[in-house]
């Protein structure tokens, strides 16, 4: 998308023209803002379903902060390295050793 007076190529979600200073009007920034920029459907996406497959999404969005992104990212990083230990939890203690002595029933 560009700029009506300058034509100077504009940032996603911007309300006026970082060049020309121009003041967009609302239909044309209405247009521009995609869902994966709303910063809660991101935080939302990343933490309930892609875990850490949404890192991009984070990184790729402009309404976030250098630091927003690297705390983010550190968070879900833990956040998934957490949900992984405790399904091999799971696994190890709750559901192989039923499995091991349902097997030698058979």
């Amino acid at each position: 998308m560009r700029c009506p007076r300058c034509k100077h190529k504009l940032v996603v979600g911007a309300k006026f023209c970082h060049r020309c200073g121009a003041e967009l009007p609302p239909e044309l920034t209405e247009k521009t803002a995609q869902w994966y920029h709303d910063p809660v459907l991101v935080l939302l996406a990343i933490f309930l379903f892609l875990g850490i497959f949404g890192l991009p999404l984070l990184w790729n969005n402009p309404r976030f902060s250098g630091w927003q992104k690297i705390v983010i990212s550190v968070t879900t990083v833990i956040y998934t390295a957490i949900i992984l230990w405790v399904l091999y939890y799971l696994i190890v203690v709750y559901i192989l050793p039923v499995y091991n002595q349902l097997k030698g029933f058979t």
